[in-house]
């Protein structure tokens, strides 16, 4: 009777143990089910009493999977481009910086070996008398003037090609065409340039003559349409091929005062996005001595 009894009550215990093991399954069976329908978020699975490890176990489970869909990692992404940012435009700012300071540098000149150059242009020549790096008398400029004008217009009772036959120059720098540019045709220009220089070598068979390139105009006042970079280079272009044909030494300007965008630099150009600032003249000055001395 005892054995039978001892045997009873082991079966008992097997049965209240088949009893709980199957609780725990329908529990987590439920908790699955429900999380799974969008029933039970993972916060209410975490705040829950766990009677046992298995439990413990599904909610690890649980909170593991939600975790991981979680969308940390691009906040993680966003917060690395944001901290790169600053260094990219540090090495922005310390190339910019070093290209002015090489400009600075490379844009030195020696003021005697223009000391008999003629210089024959429109309103940005004025500043090389306005300025102080030359006296009138090596320059002919004035406002307005263009390759058609400067064959006929008198200043100071003289033509640009009667002063230059008066003054018999080492070399001769022509920078015409800008004002030309918005109602006068660049081929016309250019052949009026060329006549322009025939006169000139007739009177001035010992000088140099040199044709300088017209300047850049800057970004913003090629978007007002009067004077564009389109203009310029076309009209530079034919220039260059004057010059070729007819033996003139061509000096490419343009090119040393264009920003990285192929406009006028701001480190260069007045306001009006079309003069030159003081520097401007440093530039070319130098330009012109580096290039006749190579």
């Amino acid at each position: 009777m005892a054995k039978k009894n001892k045997v009873d009550g082991i079966s008992l215990a097997i049965v209240i143990l088949n009893i709980a093991i199957v609780a725990v399954l329908i529990t987590l069976v439920t908790l699955i089910y429900l999380y799974m329908t969008g029933k039970l978020e993972p916060a209410d699975v975490a705040n829950m009493d766990q009677p046992n490890e298995a439990a413990s176990i599904v909610t690890t489970v649980i909170t593991t999977d939600t975790v991981e869909t979680e969308p940390a990692p691009e906040e993680e992404t966003e917060t690395a481009e944001d901290t790169e940012a600053p260094e990219e435009e540090t090495a922005e700012t310390e190339e910019s910086e070093e290209n002015t300071t090489a400009a600075i540098e490379e844009d030195i000149y020696d003021e005697t070996f223009f000391a008999n150059d003629y210089f024959i242009g429109d309103s940005i020549y004025t500043g090389l008398v306005n300025y102080g790096y030359f006296p009138e008398s090596q320059v002919f400029a004035q406002v307005g003037l263009n390759p058609d004008s400067a064959l006929t217009k008198e200043y100071g009772g003289y033509t640009a090609v009667s002063k230059a036959e008066e003054m018999q120059p080492k070399r001769i720098f022509i920078m015409l065409g800008s004002n030309g540019l918005a109602y006068l045709g660049n081929t016309h220009m250019a052949d009026q340039m060329k006549v322009l220089v025939g006169q000139l070598r007739e009177v001035c068979p010992e000088s140099y003559i040199y044709v300088v390139s017209i300047p850049p105009v800057t970004k913003a006042h090629d978007a007002e349409g009067q004077e564009t970079m389109v203009m310029v280079n076309g009209y530079n272009k034919l220039l260059k091929s004057m010059c070729e044909e007819t033996g003139v030494v061509y000096l490419d300007l343009c090119s040393k005062l264009e920003d990285a965008s192929g406009y006028f630099s701001d480190a260069y150009a007045e306001a009006d996005g079309l003069h030159f600032l003081g520097t401007a003249y440093k530039r070319m000055l130098a330009f012109f001595q580096r290039s006749i001395e190579l």
